[in-house]
Formats: C-alpha cells, structure tokens, sequence
C-alpha cells in the first residue's frame, strides 16, 4: 500500500489532492491548521486518512510531526502547505522582516519535512516527491514578491532532491498550476480575478482535480519521469 504525507491536506488544492489519492487507495497522513471541521469529515469518510493539526510556525509541533513521519514510514511526500497571502505589497513597500518571517514559516518547515521523507525514501529505495507550487513565477502578478520568492526557492531545492535521490529509486517533481479559486485567494479584488482569468487561453480558472491528475502522473511516471517542471496553465504565455 502506497503511504503519502501531504502537508496542507484539509482545504481548497490540498483537499482535492487528498480526496483523490484516498479514492484510489493510498493511506494519506495529511496536515491541516485551523480547518478542523473539514479534516474531521475527510477522516470520517475514508478510514485510510489520518489528520494531524500542525502550526508550522512552532518548532516544538514541528519536531513532533517528524516524530509521527518516523512512524508512519511514508514512500510518498506532496509539499502543498503555504501559510500566508498571495498578494501581499509592493516589494519596495515590503518590510524585510516580512521576507524573513515567511520563509521560516513556510519554507523551513517543508525542507524539513522533506529532509525527513528522504531518509525513510534512501532506507527503502522508492520514493515520491512531488511539489505544488504557482503558474505565478511565469506571470508574476504584482504585490507577489514574497510568495513568489518562496515558490523558487523550492523550485530549485526540488531540482536538487531529483539529481541527488534519482539513484535511490526517488523522484521529485513540481506542479505550477493555474490560478485556482481557493480560500487562498479570498481577499483578492475581484477585479483583479477577473483580469487574472481574462489573461488565460480558456478563460476560465483551474480546478483541484485538474491538479490531482497530475500527481497521478508523477505517481506512476516511472524513474526517468525526474526533475521536472510543469505548468499547468493551458500554455498561457
């Protein structure tokens, strides 16, 4: 039985990722912070689902997951979490603590939680690896700064994990989607919505499930589907 840990399983892209994988089969440990009620629906549901509430700003609650990903002994990591804004300010206007403090909240986290998959991965020699991050660091919308720094940091840290695993029967990959219409994007003008969507070739946003399937592919790509990076974004340009 396939075993995955998703970090950020319980709410909009996450949550179809989740369902999904737990519709096929797999086990799936996932993460959730303050949507309680939507992962306590997701475990009653399917008895192969299994909620953890995590604040990865904590480092004592993050020891404690690494703990329970020992246990648990995964073969398969999505990193999905983010805990913040997409659109935040201007980068001039952008205190450089803010910089800072999002990269400790979301970035560190995920190389650790990535750090300790890796180790289970090598002792077993398979492993998946796959990374949601945003069509956003083709067409970077403005206010974006930060987030979009986050999203290439792990960009490239996935291109590392890929060259340096490859031999122990790991692969990682990476996921740009299109702009998907989540909690996530809530505070968002509408106007800038409708400008986001108006700049795509289908006019229309993308859904969860259009990003599930893709997982399936780096799922069940094979050894030689390694190091890649895709957009899904109906080619927009």
């Amino acid at each position: 039985m396939k075993k995955v840990v998703l970090t950020g399983g319980s709410a909009g892209i996450g949550k179809e990722i989740n369902l999904f994988l737990l519709r096929n089969g797999y086990e799936v440990l996932f993460t959730f912070r303050k949507s309680s009620q939507s992962a306590n629906e997701i475990i009653s549901e399917f008895p192969l689902a299994k909620s953890y509430q995590i604040d990865f700003s904590n480092p004592d609650e993050i020891d404690d997951f690494l703990k329970e990903i020992q246990d648990f002994k995964p073969n398969i990591l999505i990193n999905n979490f983010y805990c913040g804004t997409f659109i935040d300010s201007y980068f001039h206007k952008t205190d450089p603590d803010k910089f800072l403090a999002d990269f400790q909240t979301n970035i560190i986290p995920t190389l650790q939680t990535t750090q300790e998959c890796i180790k289970i991965f090598r002792k077993e020699k398979f492993g998946r690896i796959i990374n949601i991050l945003s069509s956003s660091l083709k067409n970077p919308a403005m206010g974006t700064s930060v987030y979009n720094a986050n999203k290439a940091y792990l960009l490239q840290m996935s291109k590392s994990w890929a060259s340096e695993n490859v031999k122990f029967g790991i692969t990682s990959n990476s996921v740009s989607p299109a702009f998907t219409m989540t909690d996530f994007h809530k505070d968002m003008d509408e106007r800038q919505v409708e400008n986001i969507l108006a700049s795509y070739p289908l006019k229309n946003n993308l859904e969860g499930k259009d990003i599930a399937e893709f997982v399936e592919l780096c799922l069940n790509g094979g050894s030689h589907f390694n190091g890649n990076h895709l957009f899904l974004d109906a080619s927009n340009s």
